[in-house]
């Protein structure tokens, strides 16, 4: 007969979410011409460092990247406004940027995001996803709704569509295309993100 041990169940459970981890996201590579919205909102070397090492979160960031799609799966069978989870896709001279809007709302773009605290604005990388949304579906304002994990708060903060941070951002997937394609590193953007980054220790 055999016996379950408590770390037998624990490994169980971390598989459970790395499955849907992986369900939910596809194993397939992109090719060097397709690159998506959350690569460039990241560092460039992180999104590069991906695509070359393949992405593997531990198994407990993988747990909490599942939770937070949990308000993502919520808000796409419940909430009663618009029209839930788009994919959209994008050319930019010969690069192909794709994405995944949360909630399109008339006019204007929903952003859900999970956190322990509401900010008291909405984070940078969040605002620039947002901006790249609402370019792929040619709005003029969105919201970056955050929802604390912790004490239950909402807030949505509008964010107004932006034309140069737009041409910032989509040269950046000109640059990330080129480096994947001809296999050069891009360069570090040290930030405060670096302490939860998995390829912290490739990076220099």
């Amino acid at each position: 007969m055999n016996v379950v041990t408590s770390s037998d169940v624990e490994k169980a459970v971390y598989r459970a979410f790395r499955s849907a981890w992986e369900e939910e996201r596809g194993t397939g590579i992109a090719p060097p011409n397709v690159v998506r919205v959350t690569e460039l909102v990241q560092c460039l070397l992180k999104s590069w460092l991906e695509r070359v090492h393949g992405y593997l979160p531990s198994d407990k960031k993988l747990v909490v990247l599942v939770l937070g799609d949990d308000v993502h799966y919520l808000m796409n069978a419940r909430f009663p406004l618009g029209e839930g989870e788009v994919r959209v896709e994008k050319e930019y001279r010969g690069v192909k940027i794709r994405g995944r809007v949360d909630r399109v709302l008339g006019d204007a773009v929903l952003e859900f995001k999970t956190a322990s605290r509401v900010p008291l604005s909405p984070l940078d990388h969040h605002v620039d996803q947002l901006q790249l949304y609402l370019w792929l579906t040619g709005k003029e304002k969105g919201y970056v709704v955050y929802v604390s994990k912790v004490n239950g708060d909402v807030r949505a903060f509008e964010v107004v569509r932006d034309e140069e941070r737009i041409s910032e951002l989509l040269d950046r997937a000109l640059t990330l295309s080129k480096c994947l394609k001809e296999g050069v590193r891009p360069k570090a953007e040290p930030g405060w993100l670096c302490k939860f980054c998995e390829f912290r220790n490739k990076c220099s």
